[in-house]
């Protein structure tokens, strides 16, 4: 499913004395079964951005078109319904979500809502409990005797029984330790190549844009400030610092090698495999002319 912003602008609590912008002027197209990650400052608008993907906000001008769905302010609610099952959005946390006695109640809650039958609800509970790594004996424990990791992949696995064609992750790694952080990022990689979704990461992680994603959006006080692949993005070294962004460590160790050497490191270098090979490659040049 293509998803195009046209024109969008949101106001929380518009023609209200505490009327506040959040979006302005925002033209985005995302292809479908590309994996995006769009980064900014908290504030630059990634949360407003990912929750009009599914008409959990409406736009104030403009319009989303995700697929044949359009979305603008005149929309009724109950006609994005359908919406709502093509589009996933994995929230902060989303283990706080759970409410249900049993795993299987919990993943099955989702699917059943939207008339799918209680024996396919199962089924899809089974499958989507293996996608995210669990064994199907924790379908009849409560969720809350789980691990903090092992509650998360159940309410991811809520979502994925949806069947999704769209799947939205804002911060998806948040309060997680790094070997936890880095499984859940390969997961949801290895679910976007075999499931061919169309994958949105919003994230503060730079390295984890420049790991997994194709295409990255930049937002910048409510508006699309730049766009285009990891390695057009965090070759702009400068101005991503001037605006107070991160950028990954292998950026900033390339630029302090380079300084130190007098020598330009082959790009790209936006993971460490890569400047390793980089610098590798460069010192085989130097070689050849000694």
């Amino acid at each position: 499913m293509d998803i195009v912003f046209e024109q969008v602008e949101h106001i929380y609590q518009a023609n209200s004395p505490f009327s506040q912008r959040a979006l302005y002027d925002v033209n985005l197209s995302i292809k479908s079964g590309t994996y995006v990650a769009i980064i900014g400052h908290t504030g630059s608008g990634k949360s407003t951005l990912l929750q009009h993907l599914n008409g959990l906000l409406q736009p104030t001008k403009g319009m989303v078109c995700v697929g044949d769905y359009v979305i603008h302010s005149a929309k009724q609610a109950k006609q994005l319904k359908p919406l709502r099952q093509k589009v996933g959005i994995v929230f902060q946390f989303p283990e706080h979500q759970l409410f249900e006695e049993t795993v299987e109640k919990d993943i099955c809650f989702g699917p059943i809502n939207f008339g799918v039958s209680e024996e396919e609800a199962k089924r899809r509970a089974k499958v989507a409990l293996s996608l995210v790594g669990l064994p199907e004996e924790v379908l009849n424990k409560s969720p809350f005797d789980l691990s903090g990791g092992q509650m998360r992949r159940v309410a991811i696995a809520g979502i994925l029984a949806m069947e999704p064609d769209v799947i939205v992750l804002d911060e998806p790694t948040a309060g997680l330790d790094p070997k936890g952080r880095k499984d859940l990022m390969e997961m949801f990689a290895r679910l976007h190549r075999e499931k061919q979704l169309t994958t949105i990461l919003v994230t503060h992680s730079m390295e984890d844009a420049a790991k997994y994603a194709d295409y990255i959006v930049v937002m910048h006080k409510g508006t699309v400030w730049k766009t285009g692949t990891p390695q057009q993005i965090f070759h702009d070294l400068d101005s991503l610092l001037h605006l107070g962004l991160d950028v990954p460590e292998t950026v900033l160790l390339k630029r302090r090698l380079e300084e130190k050497m007098g020598q330009e490191i082959p790009s790209p270098c936006l993971t460490m495999e890569q400047l390793i090979a980089g610098i590798k490659q460069l010192f085989a040049k130097v070689n050849e002319h000694e």
